[in-house]
């Protein structure tokens, strides 16, 4: 039961860190903001079922090992806590962006500053949690 929690929780992490490079893919090839809203009705709630599904893994592997918490843990659970917040940072500024010309340079300035930050985190510990 243990193995398979723990191959379902890599196989989570792994899709979400696939979402972030699509996500990042879509940002540098975003030209039109009708467009790239289109495009982000499909890939924000998969990006949004990935991390939850990361997140839900990681509590029943926890709850596995009857609450021992451990560093590696706590990271997680910091690190799950800052992705989500910067998640929602990244997607509420897009529902009010009005369609000028300067709006998704703007706009993709910053969201793949949240998203660099978010592949580097979560490279972290894969990396940490991997090797």
């Amino acid at each position: 039961m243990f193995n398979a929690s723990l191959e379902a929780h890599g196989y989570s992490v792994v899709l979400f860190l696939v979402m972030i490079c699509v996500n990042l893919l879509l940002l540098m090839r975003a030209n039109d903001l009708f467009t790239f809203r289109k495009q982000m009705a499909y890939t924000t709630p998969l990006s949004a079922v990935f991390l939850a599904s990361a997140i839900f893994t990681g509590i029943v592997l926890i709850l596995s090992k009857h609450l021992s918490f451990d560093l590696s843990n706590i990271f997680m659970i910091i690190i799950a806590i800052i992705i989500t917040i910067l998640e929602v940072k990244r997607i509420k500024p897009l529902k009010y962006l009005k369609n000028v010309p300067q709006a998704v340079p703007l706009y993709r300035n910053y969201a793949q500053r949240l998203l660099l930050i978010e592949l580097f985190m979560m490279l972290a510990m894969s990396l940490w949690m991997w090797i």
